[in-house]
């Protein structure tokens, strides 16, 4: 799905179509990221409630489901057809109940009771399923007078499907991948609530047009990616030296969540509900949370479950060794690219588009070579063997 994305994405450069650059989208977050979440959500809640995975025919549906409601969509929405987004949205509907059937069923099974292993996961699906049905409306040109129904659908899609996913997932990958431990436990209740909380805020304010709601919702958005970084932070300080590159990639990813909210709630306050989603701020906002946050994130989790997933397979297989120069310096071009690619979208640093658009994807074709390989060396390794 990714790799779709991109020859989408490389269709709308060369044509400038625009249904090409929402089919790259799409494709991207829901066929490519989305899965990544259903996957990572499953194999984390497995791991934390020690207890078995879901059965295989329950993940077969799941992958079915998924693949086949996406798919109908991304031709359903150019084509103007109703039955065929209709049909996609339902089995993407049926993927998330049957997600939330694997998520109840590990947990049913467990004799541990850690809610949080859950929660989130169970929170973000349902934001979805709300932005899945705003979706639909959206696809079907439903007049809507009150406000802008495709701000609350990216609202509950992004920052409560993905946005949600992320955070919850950090508070377990995180100290995983650092080798250390969830440093302040306490504090995941309150993020939990301030992210859920500024995520509906910032749908109903942009379904109904108001203002101070959506700043509401930035606000607490911010607030609980500041108790977010504290636990990472914690992490980073007890980590062992040197830092893998996936641990690397998503620290970094977090400062671009911190810079990306802060600039959205600043355009909230001085131009009104919609000014981080008009002109030249809307893609501002795209970069730093797109690309410098979700991007940047889904990189580092595929860098390492991949490879944790070769070496569960064959434990002979060595996890990828840090290199200590190699990889700092590639993320800090990341990060200096993404941050010059923001810049640019103003138009008195436009010069910076260029030579930043090219580093950007020289980086993301690097590591999208890296993370195929490792998924490749995944899936030729027979299950068991050496073990």
């Amino acid at each position: 799905m990714l790799l779709a994305s991109a020859l989408a994405a490389l269709a709308y450069v060369i044509t400038g179509r625009d249904w090409l650059h929402w089919l790259a989208l799409h494709l991207a977050l829901l066929g490519g990221v989305s899965q990544l979440v259903l996957g990572a959500g499953q194999f984390f809640v497995c791991a934390f409630l020690a207890t078995d995975p879901p059965p295989r025919r329950l993940i077969a549906g799941q992958l079915v489901a998924w693949n086949a409601g996406t798919l109908l969509v991304a031709v359903g929405v150019p084509t103007a057809s109703g039955p065929l987004t209709d049909t996609g949205g339902a089995l993407i509907a049926v993927g998330l109940v049957l997600f939330a059937a694997a998520l109840r069923g590990m947990q049913r099974h467990s004799l541990q009771r850690a809610r949080w292993a859950v929660r989130w996961y169970q929170a973000c699906a349902a934001c979805l399923g709300v932005g899945a049905l705003i979706g639909i409306l959206l696809a079907r040109e439903t007049p809507w007078q009150a406000g802008s129904l495709l701000g609350a659908h990216l609202a509950l899609n992004l920052g409560g499907w993905l946005g949600m996913a992320i955070v919850g997932t950090l508070h377990t990958f995180f100290p995983s991948l650092t080798q250390t431990r969830l440093r302040f436990p306490v504090l995941q209740g309150p993020t939990f609530t301030l992210w859920l909380l500024g995520v509906a805020q910032l749908a109903l304010g942009a379904a109904f047009s108001v203002a101070f709601v959506i700043a509401a919702g930035w606000l607490a958005l911010m607030l609980a990616a500041c108790l977010l970084t504290v636990n990472v932070g914690a992490s980073l300080r007890a980590a062992p030296r040197p830092l893998a590159l996936p641990a690397q990639l998503m620290s970094l990813a977090q400062a671009f969540l911190a810079a990306g909210l802060m600039f959205a709630l600043a355009m909230t306050i001085s131009k009104g509900p919609g000014g981080p989603l008009l002109g030249a701020e809307r893609s501002v906002l795209a970069v730093l949370l797109l690309a410098g946050w979700i991007g940047l994130t889904i990189c580092g989790a595929l860098l390492h479950l991949l490879a944790v997933l070769a070496r569960v397979r064959r434990f002979t297989v060595a996890m990828p060794a840090p290199a200590p120069v190699r990889d700092p310096a590639l993320v800090f071009a990341a990060g200096l690219a993404i941050s010059a690619m923001a810049a640019s979208r103003v138009p008195s640093l436009s010069v910076l588009d260029g030579p930043a658009t090219v580093v950007v994807l020289m980086i993301l074709t690097l590591l999208g070579v890296r993370v195929l390989g490792l998924a490749l060396r995944a899936l030729r390794t027979p299950a068991g063997a050496g073990s």
